[in-house]
């Protein structure tokens, strides 16, 4: 039986990593919003390779950011740490080791490389489950492909397979395509922990509870953390009207109006006008400032979050 399934529910919060004025990691600012999550109500935090800039960050960086995680963490809820998007097979198992070292509940592991076939993929996973005790998580998403044509998907075989290693455990599911999600959901979510993304939020466990879905990655609760709990408590009691009140009058009102301006900057800036974490970020990742950020502040005064 897989632990996790039961243990890993409702929203799992990514975290944006906070940035002095030099551009520096502010460490202590990250540490201080884990706890702030904590303290209201939020059991699951991730690292991740999209929201926490791990693009934007050297190897040591990410090390450091996710010991900062678990520490500030101490305990109170499951943390999910990451790899980031460059280096090989070797820097991906070295990640997995250190995320075991700190006490981490899972790792996030991202295919680093194209699709050149599956068993390249089957071998990356393979490595790093030989390597660790800890529980691994497939950062499933569309691949490019690496023999020309548009991406290609983790497929469904090939998903099973990896499931079959001893110590991966679940998906990070980011197809960005509904109906396979639905597939995926469908066939794997009494075997694997799921966590729901890819711009689906709280819409996402909305459309799949009833086919498995359990947990999924939260977007407004980043910084408003009561509604995401007051959404998955709706969705655990049967209240779908509750909860897809929350979704339809909310969650899709603020996504229609801040994704235009983008949804990383949008939301660090969010989270800045709170007095969560400072407003810099890292170039060339653009910050929300002028009409924009002016704009932003009215919207969340507008829901009652300022």
């Amino acid at each position: 039986m897989n632990k996790y399934i039961d243990q890993v529910t409702g929203p799992v919060i990514p975290l944006p990593v906070p940035f002095l004025e030099n551009e520096e990691v502010a460490y202590e600012a990250l540490g201080n919003y884990v706890n702030f999550l904590m303290e209201n109500g939020i059991k699951n935090v991730m690292t991740t390779v999209g929201t926490s800039r791990y693009n934007l960050l050297t190897h040591e960086e990410c090390k450091r950011i996710n010991e900062t995680v678990v520490q500030a963490a101490a305990g109170r809820g499951v943390t999910i740490v990451a790899n980031p998007t460059t280096g090989g097979t070797k820097q991906a198992v070295a990640f997995a080791e250190h995320a075991e070292q700190i006490g981490a509940d899972l790792y996030l592991a991202y295919y680093p490389e194209r699709h050149y076939g599956e068993e390249y993929i089957h071998q990356f996973f393979q490595k790093i489950s030989d390597a660790t005790d800890v529980g691994v998580l497939i950062h499933e998403m569309p691949m490019r492909n690496g023999r020309g044509g548009g991406t290609v998907q983790y497929s469904l075989p090939l998903l099973q397979q990896l499931l079959e290693l001893e110590n991966v455990v679940g998906l990070k599911e980011e197809a960005l395509d509904a109906e396979y999600s639905n597939i995926l959901v469908e066939t794997l979510h009494d075997k694997a922990l799921i966590i729901g993304a890819g711009g689906g939020m709280s819409r996402y466990l909305l459309r799949d509870h009833d086919r498995g879905a359990r947990a999924y990655l939260g977007g407004i609760g980043n910084f408003y953390p009561q509604l995401e709990i007051d959404f998955y408590e709706a969705m655990i009691n049967g209240d779908k009207s509750k909860a897809a009140a929350i979704v339809n009058n909310i969650e899709l009102p603020y996504f229609e109006k801040v994704v235009p301006m983008g949804w990383h900057p949008s939301l660090k800036a969010a989270l800045a006008l709170k007095g969560l974490m400072p407003a810099y970020e890292r170039s060339p990742m653009k910050q929300i400032a002028g009409e924009e950020l002016t704009t932003l502040e009215k919207i969340l005064q507008d829901n009652g979050w300022l």
